[in-house]
């Protein structure tokens, strides 16, 4: 938003009523040609409009600076949850601006100090709890040092105890090597056996390929057959052709030999022998067509056979490599537990080894024993010099949750507005100071 002053405002308003003024007597001039009447109306008119323009003009500022009246009222009263409007354009905007500033400093100022008395207060807190369980478990150390004196000579006996079962162990991890050289013994010959697996899986492979070639092979001659079988069509055609020409031939001999009377009798007979072996063309064509018909059928089911036993005997073979792929996963994964048995056998007897130096060192354990008790002595006098030392800290913890609280309550007299992200950062900062 620009920037205009209260001055540039009133010579605006000032020179938008000379103009009003001037149209005005110009306008009255033209219409009346009296000229003092026209001066009186462009002064009441200058008067009227000057006097809209005061009361326009004094409202926007009055209203503003009552707004800032109010706020500043407000603030005065702790309340800091109005937001000062910023929307003059004039020097009033300085003002709402530096007012709009008191109150976010104002705002900052007290929830730092919110902030500061809940981080006191919540460390406060934990400083009591840490205190109260540093007295408790002063107390703790001075009862377990006693118990630890009254332990140590149970600790001979355990040692010894300990001692037989580390023994016991030992041989246990002994049988454990044995009985992993007759396992590796038994996963070498597993690898043996799935080896010759395999090997007989690629055998099967290779015949069941030269198979599917011999099929391939074969299926060529049936594969040619539709071309004959059409040849033959052609052929059959031909004949029915010849036959129908024939057939009209007979007929018209008939017709003439009907012609020639008596004398055509002969050669009636001889038409009525080419219409019945017309005839009898067409029947055997008939049937030679119906018998390619039933072959072109016969050779159509025999493909869809070879087809079918085609993608059988793929599936076999695809079943066979799976086999195959099966037998290699099985003979890396004996191989696997091949190595992991005999990484077995190598870690129990380094096992073995430990324990029997475990077994040498349970036997000094003994000795640090009646060291333990002497210890425990001067930890009972340390234990004792702590709680005092703690008492005091106590006294410091108390003096600071005062100041904390007294704080608090200053700030409690002021309101604020709500800030989600605030409260959080606030959880966050109270997060940080819990151990």
């Amino acid at each position: 938003m620009g920037r205009t002053s209260i001055k540039n405002k009133l010579i605006m308003y000032f020179l938008i009523l000379l103009l009003i003024v001037i149209v005005v007597i110009e306008i009255v001039n033209q219409t009346t040609k009296d000229f003092f009447l026209a001066q009186g109306l462009s002064i009441a008119l200058a008067m009227g409009i000057g006097t809209v323009f005061g009361i326009i003009f004094s409202r926007s500022i009055t209203r503003r600076i009552k707004n800032l009246s109010n706020a500043a009222s407000q603030i005065s009263c702790g309340d800091l949850t109005q937001e000062i409007q910023i929307v003059s354009g004039d020097e009033i905007r300085d003002l709402e601006e530096i007012f709009s500033l008191m109150v976010d400093h104002l705002r900052s100022l007290l929830l730092d100090m919110k902030n500061v008395s809940l981080k006191i207060h919540n460390t406060n807190s934990i400083l009591k709890m840490l205190a109260k369980k540093l007295l408790q478990n002063s107390n703790d150390i001075d009862i377990t040092a006693k118990i630890i004196a009254e332990s140590s000579a149970k600790q001979t006996e355990i040692v010894h105890y300990t001692t037989i079962k580390l023994n016991n162990t030992i041989k246990v991890m002994d049988k454990l090597v044995q009985q992993s050289s007759q396992t590796i013994s038994k996963a070498d010959a597993a690898i043996k056996k799935t080896q010759k697996g395999e090997a007989n899986a690629h055998e099967i492979i290779s015949h069941l390929e030269l198979v599917l070639k011999q099929m391939s092979e074969s299926a060529q001659p049936l594969s040619r057959l539709p071309e004959k079988v059409e040849k033959i069509k052609i052929v059959i055609n031909v004949i029915e052709a010849i036959s129908q020409k024939t057939d009209l031939l007979s007929l018209n001999a008939s017709i003439e030999a009907t012609r020639a009377g008596e004398s055509g009798k002969g050669f009636a007979i001889v038409a009525e022998e080419i219409r019945n072996m017309a005839e009898s063309s067409k029947q055997s064509s008939k049937a030679i067509a119906k018998l390619v018909e039933d072959i072109l059928d016969d050779n159509q089911m025999l493909k869809e056979f070879l087809t079918k036993n085609q993608l059988e005997i793929d599936k076999g073979n695809k079943i066979i490599h799976g086999i195959v792929q099966t037998f290699s996963d099985m003979l890396l994964g004996v191989k696997d537990i091949f190595s992991e048995i005999k990484s077995m056998e190598e870690a129990t007897i380094m096992q073995a080894q430990e324990l029997r130096s475990f077994s040498e060192h349970f036997q000094k354990l003994s000795v640090s024993a009646s060291r333990n008790y002497e210890s425990t002595q001067k930890t009972a006098v340390a234990a004792a010099n702590q709680k005092n030392e703690v008492k005091k800290m106590a006294s410091a913890i108390n003096l600071l949750d005062t100041l904390s609280k007294q704080m608090l309550e200053t700030q409690q007299r002021f309101s604020l507005p709500e800030q989600p992200h605030q409260t959080s950062s606030n959880q966050e900062s109270i997060k940080n100071v819990q151990p």
